[in-house]
């Protein structure tokens, strides 16, 4: 997604409720990070079993799907190193996260 698109990000719940945010995001670990912030500010999500919760992130315009475990996303922020490409949007993400806390 070399673009900003709009993403549904949705993600079940311990009771099997799908919740689903909306945000425009130019990859897939931008699109689920942003869900995912969006999900932690709920009181459902402070339940034990959200971390081990799996984020399925929609990308609109061109139809396609993927799916993403917490803690993947969390350890794939939190790595250092990489491409330079890949360094530059870890520090963008966080970035955007940082901006709404």
């Amino acid at each position: 997604m070399p673009e900003a698109r709009k993403c549904v990000v949705k993600m079940r719940d311990p009771e099997g409720i799908e919740h689903a945010v909306q945000v425009q995001a130019g990859s897939l670990y931008e699109a689920a990070s942003l869900g995912l912030k969006q999900f932690r500010r709920s009181e459902w999500s402070r339940e034990a079993t959200f971390e081990a919760g799996m984020l399925q992130v929609e990308v609109w315009e061109a139809p396609t799907m993927y799916r993403i475990s917490v803690g993947n996303l969390e350890r794939w922020l939190e790595r250092s190193g990489g491409s330079p490409r890949e360094v530059s949007l870890r520090q963008k993400i966080k970035q955007r996260l940082a901006a709404g806390s």
